[in-house]
């Protein structure tokens, strides 16, 4: 007579302690467990501690239930096991090769995000914006210079001003006022410069997860690819992402084509390097840089040679002020490059610092081109996190510029090229 099979034993609970310290637990039945750790957050550069608590219910039961008392993404997963029975890792993971026994303890599931909203979010989840000019206080920006987007019900979408002043100087500043809130951002750089025919690299993109937290200052700098301020040859511009005067993410404009021939290289999203141009004598694409391994020092492009942006804004009036590049100013409204106060925006925790011309932060930092057509430089570096080397020829292509993350930002996906606009931009969903 056959005998009944036992059921499998619960699901097992655990903590990395590199990353978390367990304050306390109580599972003496194992029914509800309550589990409260603590963390120091990477994106806060290790100054701000915050305690989640996370509750645990029907951990031996059809239907597991998770809360947590703080908006955010983290990762879960179950491990699977029997006190008696031998367990198929194969059969489990799709293996085609038979493999029986315990498989570490048990088997583990693939992990799965455990996203946390609030009762607010459940129908709003507000993100304020504001569009100032690095270079001037008083610069409106009309109807778009100052309001807020319900991430519920409409994405928030933002690309560069096709204007020449506005390209370099404008910041889009954007943060949660009720509460923090964690968001999906697709973030892309500019196409690169087309000649006769021939076409220019397009702009590298990321898309990222990121919790954005309350009355705390992001800000974006979107360039456009036009010549100044971009490279001569119109190399593609940057786009950059900063939290506070952190930089988290850029993603790498394409390269300038030649004119007799020559495609431009496509620029790198996070992590991924800028691509040579096509054609005679064309230029590198810009190096690879690893996770939050970008030196400090922002470095000016160098004749056809491109430069890097700096990892955090040092600034003008900041700077003479004794503030570090990554130091937080405090709560504070926005002060362009000289120290002036814009009075239309709100007192909020701030670190972005602005910089003035020619370098703007070190943001346009592709190589500039010395081939000329016609009176038309051609070839272009793009810029991002290192510039795209130019074209040392006029039948030649620029090299694209290469992207960037600091590590703190969970990437979706990131892509060398992908953006066909010489305008760069970013969407923000809630996640």
């Amino acid at each position: 007579m056959a005998t009944a099979a036992k059921g499998g034993g619960g699901g097992q609970s655990a903590y990395n302690s590199q990353v978390l310290t367990l304050v306390g637990e109580n599972s003496t039945s194992g029914v509800e467990p309550q589990v409260e750790v603590t963390y120091t957050s990477a994106s806060q550069g290790g100054s701000t501690t915050i305690t989640e608590n996370t509750t645990i219910t029907g951990a031996q039961t059809k239907q597991l239930k998770i809360k947590s008392d703080r908006v955010g993404v983290s990762t879960v997963r179950c491990v699977i096991s029997h006190p008696t029975a031998t367990l198929n890792h194969a059969d489990a993971n799709g293996n085609t090769v038979v493999a029986s026994g315990i498989f570490d303890g048990g088997l583990s599931t693939e992990t799965a995000d455990f996203e946390t909203i609030s009762a607010i979010n459940n129908t709003r989840s507000i993100l304020n914006y504001e569009v100032v000019d690095d270079l001037d206080n008083d610069k409106s920006y009309g109807s778009l210079a100052f309001g807020n987007q319900n991430l519920f019900l409409n994405s928030f979408d933002a690309q560069a001003d096709e204007s020449i002043v506005d390209s370099a100087t404008q910041t889009i500043i954007v943060y949660p006022p009720e509460e923090n809130i964690t968001v999906k951002i697709t973030l892309a750089a500019g196409r690169g410069g087309d000649f006769n025919g021939n076409q220019g690299g397009e702009g590298g993109v990321t898309i990222f997860s990121y919790t954005l937290q309350k009355n705390t200052e992001y800000a974006f700098k979107l360039g456009y690819t036009i010549s100044p301020p971009s490279a001569l040859g119109y190399g593609g511009a940057g786009a950059y992402f900063y939290e506070k005067g952190r930089l988290l993410i850029a993603c790498g404009g394409g390269g300038a084509s030649g004119w007799f021939s020559g495609d431009g290289g496509s620029g790198g999203g996070a992590g991924i390097v800028g691509s040579s141009g096509s054609g005679q004598s064309a230029g590198s694409g810009g190096q690879s840089v690893s996770s939050g391994q970008l030196l400090s020092a922002g470095v000016f492009a160098s004749g056809l040679n491109g430069g890097k942006v700096e990892s955090c804004t040092t600034g003008d009036y900041y700077a003479n002020q004794g503030i570090t590049p990554c130091g937080d100013i405090g709560t504070s409204q926005f002060r362009d490059y000289l120290g002036n106060i814009n009075s239309n925006t709100a007192s909020i925790t701030r670190g972005y610092k602005a910089s003035p011309g020619p370098g703007y932060g070190f943001r346009y930092n592709g190589g500039n081109s010395s081939s000329i057509v016609n009176g038309t430089f051609v070839g272009g570096g793009g810029a991002g996190a290192f510039g795209g080397n130019a074209t040392a020829s006029v039948s030649g292509g620029g090299g694209g510029a290469s992207g960037y993350t600091n590590g703190s930002v969970n990437i979706i996906s990131a892509s060398q090229g992908g953006n066909t606009s010489r305008a760069s931009a970013l969407t923000i969903e809630l996640l």
